[in-house]
């Protein structure tokens, strides 16, 4: 069984790649416990089911007070809903990733004492919808400048009743850049006839976060995302997606 040590982890809040700031990165998800305990039992135990369920995050910072800097990001999410998230264990390109959409509920912009490292904190937890396991499938280490393909992914069929989630991010552009994001499926890694399943994404002419998904039955199981580049300069984005 691999271990894992914590290193090169990439947690991206709305528009901004929050991993360079973080000291730590804590994504937990709960579910309620529901006592289902009747007067007739004999056993003695409490008898439960589960409830619902929700994300929590939670993250120390070394602050960044600059114009444009982190403290300009995270104060214009306070309270905002549904901003997308991207927690992807390894940043490069086919990593394992949480994706969810969240709010914000606290934050403490700096704190700490006369001569140490300024720090600052925040938490919240999911706002609509589930947290999705699956896979980055564009990485924030290449900013585009060029229409082009991701990397095609075994992410699985999207049974009935089950649907496909993806998470736009886009941390940075140059220019007059524009990007519009679609997601596509085949039934083999080379997507030799690939089929637009979400095309709802508008163009990101600007840092900032979008969210799709497409319902099931889809028997198709590779899927990658494709992005049409207009304007010059560049634009420097993740994409994260999962099936639940």
């Amino acid at each position: 069984m691999a271990v894992y040590y914590n290193q090169d982890v990439s947690y991206i809040i709305g528009g901004y790649e929050v991993a360079c700031n973080a000291k730590s990165a804590t994504l937990a998800t709960t579910v309620a416990p529901l006592d289902t305990t009747a007067v007739c039992t004999t056993s003695g135990y409490t008898t439960l089911i589960g409830g619902n369920k929700s994300g929590q995050f939670n993250l120390e910072l070394m602050a960044d007070m600059a114009t444009l800097g982190l403290d300009d990001f995270m104060w214009s999410y306070l309270s905002t809903a549904d901003v997308v998230h991207q927690l992807s264990i390894g940043s490069a390109d086919g990593s394992p990733a949480y994706l969810w959409r969240g709010i914000t509920t606290n934050y403490t912009p700096i704190q700490g004492n006369p001569g140490e490292l300024a720090m600052s904190s925040l938490s919240g937890q999911s706002s609509t919808g589930p947290v999705i396991r699956g896979q980055r499938i564009h990485p924030t280490s290449v900013a585009r400048s060029a229409t082009g393909n991701g990397t095609a992914y075994q992410l699985g069929a999207v049974v009935a009743g089950k649907s496909l989630y993806a998470a736009l991010n886009v941390i940075a552009r140059t220019g007059t850049a524009s990007m519009t994001l679609k997601i596509q499926s085949d039934d083999n890694s080379g997507m030799s006839s690939p089929t637009d399943r979400i095309t709802s994404f508008t163009a990101a002419t600007g840092t900032g976060y979008q969210w799709g998904s497409v319902a099931g039955a889809i028997t198709d199981d590779y899927w990658r995302c494709v992005y049409t580049i207009t304007g010059t300069g560049t634009i420097t984005f993740a994409v994260a997606a999962g099936i639940i």
